[in-house]
């Protein structure tokens, strides 16, 4: 759930638009969205903690807007496809060849520090692999 870029999206509104319980946010409005506020917000991601690991999260229909890694519109990300694409293809290879370990807390607590350069990554991350022809790699 982390963005691949740090930082927000701006985008400016092109008319008045009103928002429930806000107000009106007048045409020519620069807003922003903090895609890392939006993607661990409790509201949209929970009932489990945004910040454990909770993988049956994913199985319930949410916005279309809750996740946008990669920016919303027609100034989004122009390697989108590309990226989401390679990452199928190596998650589907790797799956393909291991199955996933699990290594209890030390896994979860890995992910607590995160790295910030042009993308957000783990500075580690703990992962076992076995081989589906073999033994625990």
């Amino acid at each position: 759930m982390y963005p691949i870029i740090p930082g927000v999206i701006n985008r400016q509104s092109t008319k008045d638009f009103q928002i429930d319980n806000f107000g009106t946010i007048p045409a020519g409005t620069i807003v922003s969205i903090d895609m890392y506020t939006l993607h661990f917000d409790p509201d949209l991601w929970g009932p489990v903690d945004p910040n454990t690991f909770y993988p049956e999260r994913f199985a319930t229909k949410r916005h279309p807007l809750a996740w946008i890694p990669f920016g919303i519109g027609p100034r989004s990300c122009v390697g989108m496809r590309f990226a989401m694409m390679e990452m199928k293809l190596v998650l589907a290879c790797l799956l393909k060849t291991y199955s996933i370990i699990d290594c209890g807390e030390q896994t979860y607590q890995a992910t607590d520090q995160l790295e910030e350069t042009a993308v957000i990554s783990p500075k580690n991350i703990i992962i076992r692999l076995q081989r589906r022809d073999e033994k625990t790699v």
